[in-house]
């Protein structure tokens, strides 16, 4: 026997079943967003009415507040105080979601709007090409803020690998106690091998489909990327 080990690319047959991995994200993102026809949302925004020291108030899409002070004649115009934009903000990432309803225009579609925050703690990884001598537990440690995405992770051959880029809902919604939002990661990762690269770098591109279930806050993570499924954990800030 050999006593050397043949080391097997995680990646292999993957350029040969996909374009690229661009168009394996679009896919299983298309499947996903399946899940609209159980949406109960309807795809215009919903207008919210507050009541505030005697005033009715209506949030317009635009940002613009309608108000109609009881005590005076007639109807003002009036701006919105920065701490009002910034609530109104916040709902909006919480409210129900499908990019491919609200948005207008493909690249809008595609891009959808940033992900919620998280912090993520652990990923383990099943290969659909298996090999030898890979690292299934990856001891993931990472965030998402504000629609960017960083994180630390053992590869498959035990590099440290470190990555970062950008990460986009595209679909949202709340059944019961229970959100699932799906989406995507793009970017880049630094750490594997040389002969893993494209271009004989340590650098490697970042594409991964996204589907996350969490139960008030705690949830559970999927993704897919070529021929690597990941599960791992996170909690929802």
């Amino acid at each position: 026997m050999s006593k050397y080990k043949t080391l097997i690319n995680p990646l292999s047959g993957f350029f040969k079943l996909f374009i690229n991995s661009f168009l394996q994200v679009l896919l299983i993102l298309l499947i996903v967003c399946g899940l609209k026809a159980q949406a109960a949302e309807s795809s215009e925004m919903d207008y919210g009415l507050r009541a505030h020291q005697g005033q009715s108030k209506w949030l317009e899409p635009a940002g613009v507040m309608l108000a109609a002070d009881t005590d005076q004649q007639g109807g003002q115009v009036e701006e919105e105080s920065p701490k009002e934009v910034e609530v109104i903000q916040t709902l909006e990432i919480d409210l129900a979601y499908d990019s491919f309803e609200q948005e207008s225009g493909w690249v809008d579609q595609i891009w959808g709007r940033p992900s919620r925050d998280h912090i993520y703690l652990g990923m383990w990884t099943l290969h659909l090409d298996p090999g030898d001598d890979q690292e299934n537990n990856n001891e993931l440690v990472g965030f998402s803020y504000k629609g960017y995405y960083g994180g630390t992770f053992i590869n498959t051959h035990r590099d440290r690998v470190w990555s970062a880029g950008w990460q986009r809902t595209l679909f949202q919604q709340k059944y019961g106690e229970f959100d699932v939002g799906a989406g995507y990661r793009a970017g880049l990762m630094y750490g594997y091998k040389k002969y893993l690269t494209l271009y004989d770098t340590r650098f490697f591109p970042l594409a991964q489909a996204v589907l996350d279930i969490d139960y008030k806050g705690f949830g559970v993570e999927l993704s897919w990327a070529g021929v690597v499924l990941t599960a791992g954990f996170y909690y929802r800030f």
